[in-house]
């Protein structure tokens, strides 16, 4: 219809509404992962406020040497997506880590589609895989002069050739 994407309400949908993903009737080929594993989630059940003790009647599977750490950042779960509260202009770095499952030797190149008023670079900003390189790292650098008064909705973008790998992410001040 031409119009712009509406909730249930009739308020103007944001990305919250709309999510990130996409419904394919074809085989799924990504071209990149990211991969969750165990200390990602315990990392995360940290984050919200669970002790130890707590996460060892929850989970039957803790590393021996596990414990929680106060400086850790939910933000920096291994997830496609990136979401970061509390955010007052200062500089903050989130690591990603992604799995090539594309073409052998695959180099990707990412772009960011950041709003005004958020300034966000990727570091590095080319991915080149190998044979024996099949997983790299990256960090995403947000800035902003100062806080801003409503959520800001971005996202990376990892491509080359064959695959377009999108990475949502949301920055808020609350």
């Amino acid at each position: 219809m031409k119009n712009p994407i509406t909730t249930n309400s009739g308020s103007l949908a944001t990305p919250y509404d709309l999510g990130a993903g996409e419904v394919s009737l074809n085989p799924l080929h990504p071209g990149l992962v990211y991969e969750t594993d165990t200390h990602n989630y315990l990392h995360f059940l940290c984050n919200i406020g669970y002790n130890i003790t707590t996460i060892k009647k929850i989970s039957s599977t803790i590393p021996t040497n596990f414990t929680c750490h106060s400086n850790s950042s939910i933000s920096n779960m291994n997830y496609p997506s990136i979401a970061i509260s509390k955010f007052n202009g200062t500089e903050i770095i989130i690591k990603r880590t992604v799995t090539n499952v594309g073409t052998v030797n695959g180099i990707y190149i990412a772009s960011v589609e950041a709003p005004n008023g958020l300034e966000v670079n990727v570091v590095p900003n080319m991915l080149e895989f190998t044979e024996s390189k099949k997983q790299l790292s990256f960090q995403v650098i947000f800035r902003a002069d100062g806080g801003f008064d409503e959520d800001k909705f971005g996202s990376i973008v990892w491509s080359n050739d064959e695959y377009i790998v999108r990475s949502p992410f949301v920055v808020s001040s609350r």
